[in-house]
């Protein structure tokens, strides 16, 4: 388990203020984030259960009981022998996707029992640094316990926290890479827990998650009306539509017998480039930009019919037209 230090990586989750570390754990003005119960976990808990909705509240009845762990494993057997695929190749090529280096600092929101916390732990080095969390303590212990077993095996270092991954407790842009498998599908707000992780990771870095979802040209087959029947979480889409506008080189797959999703993108503040200023050669003429923000008020059908003979007669853009146009209309009414 990780030194003190990397709790001082943590701040509130509802202002991104710095935290105070105690004995029982980390304070913020006159709230403290408590950590689990256990004299030596350091783990906090940075969740309002009072915030929760129905979504997240149904995931803490399917995860954050005695036994979750016995059933979560039996699970995850089953999923890999049903599609036929090997766990370690599956988690290692959906972490290859964050493009790590060996001293990378990685999120991992709904960790689970730890799996993809394992895997990374292996593939990065000494330097590296695994934040993990959970909406369910009992997720989290389990984590806590895999690392106990293996944590001479570890090469990275590993700080876990309980926390709702709509309010992640970390400041903007800490991370190198955020990633996410299984669970997202029942957040609260789907698109507020992927504008978090890209909050949080630095601009460059990567994003990658994806969850239960059955391809859309196999939602109408046979197959596809088998897998969902099995579980209704394999009707969800692929949320594509809910990437934050620092998103760029966005790709969108689909893993395990095409029923689950996987979206990864990396992180860039501005967002795409673009150059709205570059002239259109035609009739029309003007730039994305002048076409967007010059717009005017509409005018008769019979007056447009003009300008456009206008122009043409001239041999000039609409666009160029039109800015002569007003130029000398606005010059001649001066006084």
């Amino acid at each position: 388990m990780p030194d003190v230090e990397m709790l001082h990586a943590y701040v509130s989750p509802k202002d991104q203020s710095s935290l105070d570390l105690l004995p029982e754990g980390l304070q913020s003005g006159e709230q403290i984030f408590r950590f689990l119960p256990g004299s030596d976990l350091k783990i906090p808990d940075f969740r309002d259960i009072s915030t929760l909705r129905a979504d997240s509240r149904a995931s803490l009845e399917m995860y954050d009981f005695e036994g979750a762990r016995t059933i979560y494993r039996n699970f995850l057997s089953w999923m890999f022998r049903t599609f036929d695929a090997d766990e370690g190749e599956f988690r290692n090529d959906l972490l290859n996707r964050l493009q790590l280096r060996p001293n990378s600092r990685v999120l991992v929101t709904g960790c689970g029992i730890g799996d993809d916390v394992f895997a990374l732990a292996d593939l990065l080095g000494p330097e590296g640094m695994i934040f993990a969390s959970d909406l369910a303590p009992e997720m989290i212990l389990a984590t806590h316990a895999g690392l106990a077993e293996r944590s001479s095996e570890s090469k990275a270092n590993v700080s876990l926290s309980v926390c709702d991954a709509c309010s992640l407790p970390f400041s903007g842009g800490y991370f190198d890479a955020a990633f996410h498998f299984g669970g997202i599908n029942l957040f609260d707000d789907v698109g507020l827990a992927i504008n978090e992780m890209a909050r949080v990771t630095r601009d460059g870095g990567r994003i990658v998650f994806g969850d239960e979802g059955v391809a859309p040209w196999l939602a109408n087959t046979e197959y596809g009306r088998m897998v969902v029947a099995n579980n209704h979480l394999w009707s969800a889409k692929a949320p594509i539509d809910l990437l934050p506008f620092s998103a760029v080189n966005p790709k969108l797959s689909w893993v395990l017998g095409n029923c689950f999703y996987v979206i990864e993108f990396e992180k860039d503040t501005n967002g795409p480039s673009i150059n709205p200023d570059i002239q259109h050669v035609g009739r029309r003429g003007g730039s994305m930009r002048s076409r967007y923000f010059g717009q005017l008020e509409g005018v008769d059908p019979g007056l447009k019919d003009q300008v456009l003979r206008a122009a043409a007669d001239k041999k000039m853009s609409v666009a160029d037209w039109l800015a002569q146009a007003v130029g000398d209309a606005l010059k001649s009414s001066k006084p």
